[in-house]
C-alpha cells in the first residue's frame, strides 16, 4: 500500500531513486542499513501498520460521510413480479398468469416532509377449465398511491433535519485531524529517534577516539618509562584510564544498539538489520523563530487537541437544537391520493388528509435532554478555553526551549573550545616538565570527551525542540 505523505524536504527529495535504493539495500544480504533522515521517515510511513489502519480507516469514514449527505436524495424501487398459479377442483381447473410491475419512490425534504409514490402494474390472465367450457379472462390494472407527511412543530425545519449532515462533516474534521495527528506523530517520533541513533553512534565514536588516543599514548609512555624517563605509576595511571574508558564503552555500546532496536523497531524492519545513521546534523549557526504571535496563529489552526475541543463545542450546540427539538409536541400533517383503474371494474379514486397531534409522556431522557445538553455545552466551553490557555502557556514553553537549547549550543561550543586548548596547554606545560601530573591529563581529556557530548547533546536536544515545536504547530518536516 503506497502511502502519499506531505513533508517539507531540503536536499533528500523522496522520490523513484531513493525507493529503489532503499529496496535493493532492503532485500541484499548486507546486514548494514545506512539511511539518512529522508529515507528513515520515508520507511516508517510506508510500513507502519497503525498509519495503514488509519488511512484503510479513512475510506470507511467518507462512505459513512457520503451516505449521511444523501438523506435527501430520492430514492428510486421498481419490482417486477411474476406468479403462475394452478388450483384444480373436481372436474374445474383455474390457470392465473399474472406480471406485474410496481414503482416506488421515497423522497425526504429539508423541512422534515416526506414523499411517498407507489405506481402498480399489473396484467392477469385467467383460464378456467370445467367439463363443459373454458372461459379466458384478460383484466390489465393500474394504479397510482401518492402519501406526503409534514412535521409542524417536532422535526419541522431546514435547520433541525440538517443537523445529521452538519455533525457528520464535523465528524469528518475530527477524522481528518485525527488522521493528521497520526501522521504528524509518527514522523516525529521517526526523527527523534533517527536522531537518538545519531547521538548514540557520535558518542560512541567519541569514546573510541578517545581510546585510541590513550593507547597511543601508551606506547609512548612505555618508551619514556623503559628509558627511565617518567616513572612507573605514570605508566599505571594511563593503564587504569583505558580500562576505565573500555567500560564505560560498553555502556556506550549498549545504548547504540538500543537506539538501533527502537528506531527499527518504529521502521517496521527485521531485526538482523543494523541501521547506521549517515546524516550527522550541524550546529546551527543562527536561530530565526517567528514571532509569538504569528506562532499563535499557527497554532490556532493545526493544533490537534485545540481544534479538536473547539469541534466539540460546535458538536455541542447541535445537541442543544435537538434536545430543544425533543420537548415540542409532534403536530404532523398528512395527504394522501389513491387512484386505481382496472378493464374489468369502474376507476376508484380517493383522497385523505389529516392533523395529528400528539406529545409522549413520562419519558426521562427525552424530559432531561435539555438540561443535560447545556450542561455538556458548558463542561465543552471550559474544556475549549482551558484547551486555548494551554495552548498559549504551552507555546510559550516551547519557544523558551527551543531559545534556551540554542544558547546551550553556544555555551557547548565556547566550553569544547576551553576544553581542547587548555589540553593542549597542559601537554605543553608536561613536554616542558612544568607542574602538570598525569593525573591532570587524564582528568582534561575526559574533561574534553564530556564537552564534546555536552556540545553534541546540546544540538541534539535543540533540534528535537524544533520538531516538537513544529509538530505542536501542525508544521512537521525534515530538515
Amino acid at each position: 500500500m503506497n502511502i502519499i505523505f506531505s513533508i517539507n524536504v531540503k536536499s533528500e527529495e523522496i522520490n523513484d531513486k531513493s525507493e529503489q535504493k532503499l529496496n535493493l539495500l532492503l532485500n541484499n544480504n548486507n546486514q548494514e542499513l545506512p539511511l539518512n533522515l529522508a529515507d528513515a521517515v520515508y520507511l516508517a510511513l510506508e510500513n507502519n501498520r497503525e498509519l495503514k489502519i488509519a488511512y484503510l480507516q479513512r475510506i470507511l469514514e467518507e462512505k459513512q460521510l457520503a451516505e449521511i449527505e444523501s438523506q435527501f436524495n430520492p430514492k428510486f424501487t421498481p419490482q417486477l413480479e411474476v406468479n403462475w398459479n394452478n388450483n384444480d377442483s373436481g372436474n374445474n381447473q383455474r390457470d392465473d398468469k399474472i406480471l406485474g410491475l410496481n414503482v416506488n419512490v421515497n423522497w425526504k425534504i429539508p423541512t422534515g416532509g416526506e414523499f411517498t409514490i407507489l405506481w402498480k402494474g399489473q396484467n392477469q390472465l385467467s383460464a378456467n377449465t370445467t367439463l363443459n367450457d373454458i372461459l379466458n379472462n384478460n383484466v390489465l390494472s393500474q394504479g397510482i398511491n401518492f402519501n406526503f407527511s409534514q412535521p409542524l412543530l417536532k422535526n419541522f425545519g431546514v435547520r433541525f433535519n440538517s443537523i445529521n449532515i452538519e455533525k457528520a462533516r464535523l465528524t469528518e474534521t475530527a477524522n481528518i485531524l485525527k488522521l493528521k495527528n497520526t501522521n504528524s506523530q509518527i514522523i516525529t517520533n521517526t526523527i527523534l529517534a533517527y536522531r537518538n541513533l545519531v547521538l548514540a553512534q557520535e558518542q560512541l565514536k567519541i569514546e573510541q577516539l578517545s581510546i585510541e588516543n590513550g593507547k597511543k599514548d601508551l606506547e609512548r609512555l612505555q618508551a619514556l618509562f623503559e628509558f627511565g624517563r617518567i616513572p612507573q605509576n605514570d605508566l599505571i595511571e594511563r593503564q587504569a584510564d583505558i580500562a576505565q574508558q573500555e567500560v564505560t564503552l560498553v555502556t556506550t555500546q549498549n545504548a547504540l544498539e538500543e537506539a538501533i532496536t527502537n528506531l527499527t523497531k518504529i521502521l517496521d524492519l527485521p531485526l538482523d538489520k543494523k541501521l547506521i545513521a549517515q546524516e550527522i546534523p550541524q550546529p546551527p549557526t543562527n536561530l530565526n523563530l517567528p514571532n509569538y504571535e504569528e506562532m499563535l496563529e499557527l497554532a490556532l489552526s493545526n493544533n490537534f487537541n485545540y481544534l479538536t475541543a473547539f469541534n466539540d463545542v460546535k458538536n455541542a450546540k447541535l445537541n442543544i437544537i435537538e434536545a430543544e427539538n425533543q420537548q415540542k409536541w409532534d403536530l404532523r400533517f398528512n395527504f394522501s391520493v389513491n387512484h386505481n383503474i382496472a378493464s374489468n371494474a369502474d376507476d376508484q379514486r380517493a383522497v385523505n388528509s389529516s392533523l395529528i397531534l400528539s406529545r409522549e409522556w413520562g419519558n426521562l431522557s427525552q424530559d432531561n435532554a435539555l438540561e443535560k445538553s447545556k450542561s455538556s455545552l458548558e463542561i465543552a466551553n471550559l474544556t475549549f478555553e482551558n484547551a486555548t490557555k494551554n495552548l498559549e502557556e504551552e507555546l510559550k514553553t516551547r519557544m523558551r526551549n527551543v531559545q534556551d537549547t540554542f544558547r546551550r549550543i553556544q555555551l557547548a561550543q565556547q566550553a569544547r573550545q576551553l576544553a581542547e586548548t587548555r589540553l593542549t596547554n597542559a601537554k605543553e606545560r608536561m613536554r616542558l616538565n612544568g607542574n602538570v601530573s598525569m593525573t591532570d591529563i587524564i582528568n582534561f581529556e575526559k574533561g574534553l570527551v564530556d564537552a564534546k557530548n555536552q556540545e553534541l547533546n546540546a544540538v541534539i536536544s535543540h533540534l528535537n525542540t524544533i520538531t516538537q515545536l513544529e509538530n505542536f504547530l501542525g508544521l512537521t518536516k525534515i530538515f
